[in-house]
């Protein structure tokens, strides 16, 4: 059993100071997800816009339509995705 102690304990004490006397760098690969996340992301939010316009047409087409209600959601939706795109330009804007 104190064989076994000896072992465990040399092992933690190898893998902390191999970790430890690593430097992580995690700049470069944040910046990178940072970029794609920004390329990519007008794409995505055009095709949520365009599936939550037709998802509330039929306020727009039956004949007792909802307008209201249509353009609200519209409306609802647009300003979710402007706080979304405040939101990721003031995180992107602090620097670590």
């Amino acid at each position: 059993m104190k064989n076994l102690k000896l072992k465990f304990s040399s092992f933690a004490l190898s893998i902390f100071s191999l970790t430890s006397a690593q430097s992580i760098n995690l700049r470069g690969p944040a910046q990178q997800l940072a970029n794609e996340i920004k390329g990519i992301f007008p794409y995505v939010a055009v095709s949520i816009f365009i599936v939550v316009i037709f998802v509330n047409l039929g306020h727009f087409v039956k004949d007792n339509g909802d307008w209201k209600k249509g353009v609200t959601n519209i409306v609802i939706f647009a300003a979710i995705l402007g706080a979304v795109v405040g939101l990721v330009n003031y995180v992107g804007s602090i620097s670590l």
